[in-house]
Parts: C-alpha cells; sequence; structure tokens
C-alpha cells in the first residue's frame, strides 16, 4: 500500500497542474489568436482585390440567377482565396458585395444570395465594415445550431468592387483557448462564451460584481464574492472593438 503513495501524489500533482490558478487569467491566446485573424483577413483580401472576385461573383451570381454554375467558373480564383488563410481554424469563409449580398460562402449553402440585413451579425459587419478587423457578438446562421463569432474587414482598392469578407468561428475554439473553467462575459452583462450554449446571450448573474470603470486595465486580475458563494477572478480583454470579461470561478 505504501508503494502506492508516491503514484498518487504524482496524479494528484498533475491534476492540480492542469487546473487554472485562481487568480491568474491568461488572455495571450485570445490574443494571439486575433491577430491570427487580422493577419489572415489582409491575405485573403490581397487575393480577393488582385482577381477582383466581389464583382466576377457579383456578376457571374447575376448571370446565373443566383445559381451554383459560376463556382465551377471561379473555382482555382476561390480556392486560391481560401488556401491563402490558415487551414483549420475557421469553419467558413464569406464575401459579401456592397450591396449587401452573399456572393461566395464556403459551406454554408443556406447564405447564397442572402442579404446581410441591419440587426444581423453579417448586417454589423457590413454596417462597421470601417472597423478593422470588426468582430462581431455570438450568434447562429441558419441550418446551423452551433454559435459562431464574424470577424471582418472592408475590401477595397484599384479598381475592385468594394464589400467585406468575413472569417467565420465556431465559439467552441474561443472556448478552447480561454479553458474549461472560465467564459466570457461581454459588456453588457450577457455570456459570450460558455461550456453551455444555453447560457450565452442570457444575463451572467453576477455582472453587476464587475467593476467596468477599471476596463482599461487589462494587466489586473479581480476578485469578487459569488453570489452562489465562494470566490471568482475576472480580467478585462480588449481587442479593436471587442471589450470582453474573462471569469474565472
Amino acid at each position: 500500500m505504501k508503494k502506492s503513495i508516491p503514484f498518487m501524489l504524482f496524479a494528484i500533482l498533475a491534476s492540480c497542474a492542469s487546473l487554472t490558478t485562481p487568480g491568474r487569467i491568461d488572455v495571450e491566446p485570445l490574443r494571439d489568436f486575433f491577430r491570427l485573424c487580422e493577419s489572415d483577413l489582409e491575405k485573403a483580401k490581397q487575393v480577393i482585390i488582385d482577381r477582383d472576385l466581389i464583382k466576377n461573383l457579383t456578376h457571374l451570381r447575376r448571370m446565373d440567377n443566383g445559381g451554383k454554375k459560376y463556382y465551377l467558373l471561379e473555382r482555382e480564383s476561390i480556392t486560391a482565396m481560401i488556401k491563402s488563410v490558415t487551414e483549420g481554424v475557421y469553419s467558413d469563409f464569406i464575401l459579401v458585395n456592397h450591396d449587401g449580398t452573399v456572393v461566395y460562402t464556403m459551406d454554408n449553402d443556406g447564405l447564397f444570395g442572402w442579404t446581410a440585413r441591419a440587426g444581423t451579425a453579417l448586417g454589423d459587419c457590413l454596417a462597421n465594415r470601417d472597423t478593422v478587423p470588426y468582430i462581431s457578438g455570438a450568434f447562429s446562421l441558419p441550418a446551423d445550431p452551433e454559435r459562431h463569432i464574424a470577424v471582418s474587414s472592408k475590401v477595397s482598392g484599384g479598381n475592385t468592387m468594394p464589400g467585406i469578407f468575413i472569417l467565420l468561428v465556431d465559439i467552441r475554439k474561443i472556448r478552447e483557448l480561454v479553458g474549461k473553467q472560465s467564459f466570457i462575459v461581454d459588456a453588457r452583462g450577457n455570456y459570450e462564451v460558455a461550456g453551455d450554449n444555453q447560457k450565452i446571450n442570457t444575463p451572467y448573474g453576477d455582472f453587476e460584481k464587475i467593476d467596468l470603470s477599471r476596463s482599461g486595465d487589462e494587466l489586473a486580475v479581480r476578485r469578487f464574492s459569488r453570489s452562489a458563494g465562494g470566490s471568482a477572478w475576472y480580467r478585462f480583454f480588449r481587442y479593436s472593438n471587442l471589450l470582453w470579461i474573462v471569469v474565472t470561478e
């Protein structure tokens, strides 16, 4: 029995090492991820501009009355655009023209010809096209139960038709970056990223204990007493238009 004690102790220490240390919240993985998104947006935009993809896809869609045949004509250009960004990171790529019409999506057929209306996530991307990059809140797409965020940027330059390019990020990717013990709350007090998707866009009960007046201090990790008992820690994270509060309980 005594011989098993060192093994048990090692197992306990190993399990503790994998847990988030109270009072320490690392947001650098989030920052690095959005830097990657920003870099990928710029690389993809250059391909879009060089090959005038938005204008060509808009024209071919009109010729084909919104059908899919035009993808065969632009397959090489679209493939080059996709390969210009990091593989395996994004769940979809979306191109929207200046009229707000979706002229390309890699995976979601239900978005073909869809209009980026005001009040929708894609509409918000279009309305905030001068913010580079613009990062949306969590949302769902038609016929897709998963939650995503959109990271987008304006496409313009030369003689190209203007529009926006959107990287779609599965919310599970963000959850991996903050860890299982943490979740993210937005500046309105709603869950943005959580282990339980049902919580997303619903109010966080202890939000009033977070001091938003200190949101300019991204380095500090602050503690508060939870209503349900015990302690929680939080840290602010800013990137472009984004203000998130990463909470660990």
